[in-house]
C-alpha cells in the first residue's frame, strides 16, 4: 500500500477488517515499552511514515504530530517534562469489529521534574497520576493514527501549572 494515504479529513487510511488480539496486545506492549524505557526512538518502527497523533496536548498547543520523526519528538517532549513517567495498561483492549482499530486504557504516573519545552515551563516537582484511552488505527502492521483522550486540565492542576483565572497561584 502506498505511503501518505489519507482520508478527506487528512486522517491516514487504515486497513480494512479487524485487528487480531495477539497482534494488538504485542503491538501495544511495544508502544508502552518505548515510553517506559525512555527511549523515544523505539516508537519509530511501530508507526507508519504518515502516522498522526491527535491528543488533548496536540489540540491545545496546535502541534501537528505527523510522521515517524514527529512521533519520536513528541515522546521526547513528554519525557523531557516528566522524566520518571511510567505507563501501565489498566484494562483489556477493546476491538472494532469492522475496522483495524483498537483502544487501550492506561494510567500514567510520575513527577513534573523536567521542563515543558516549549514553552519553557520549569518543573514543579509535583507528582501526578492520570488515566486515559488511546485508540489506534493500523495499516500494514503499524499504527497510522492515534486519538488519545485524557484530562489535560486535571493533569496541569496536579503538577501546579494551571493557574486560576484570577492568576492567584496554582489550582489544587
Amino acid at each position: 500500500m502506498p505511503h501518505d494515504i489519507t482520508t478527506p479529513a487528512g486522517r491516514p487510511v487504515a486497513d480494512t477488517g479487524p485487528v487480531g488480539v495477539d497482534f494488538a496486545v504485542r503491538w501495544y506492549r511495544s508502544w508502552i515499552d518505548g515510553w517506559n524505557s525512555h527511549d523515544p526512538e523505539q516508537v519509530r518502527d511501530i508507526v507508519t511514515q504518515d502516522f498522526w497523533l491527535d491528543s488533548p496536548t496536540t489540540r491545545h498547543t496546535g502541534w501537528d504530530v505527523r510522521g515517524q520523526q514527529c512521533a519520536v519528538d513528541y515522546v521526547r517532549y513528554v519525557l523531557g517534562a516528566y522524566p520518571d513517567l511510567v505507563w501501565e495498561v489498566t484494562a483489556p483492549p477493546m476491538f472494532a469489529t469492522e475496522d483495524a482499530r483498537v483502544s487501550f486504557s492506561w494510567r500514567g504516573t510520575g513527577h513534573f521534574s523536567g521542563t515543558l519545552t516549549p514553552p519553557g515551563i520549569p518543573g514543579t516537582g509535583r507528582p501526578f497520576a492520570f488515566a486515559g484511552l488511546e485508540t489506534f488505527d493500523f495499516r500494514d502492521g503499524r499504527a497510522c493514527y492515534l486519538n488519545a483522550t485524557y484530562d489535560l486540565l486535571g493533569l496541569m492542576k496536579q503538577i501546579g501549572v494551571y493557574r486560576s483565572p484570577t492568576g492567584r497561584g496554582a489550582a489544587s
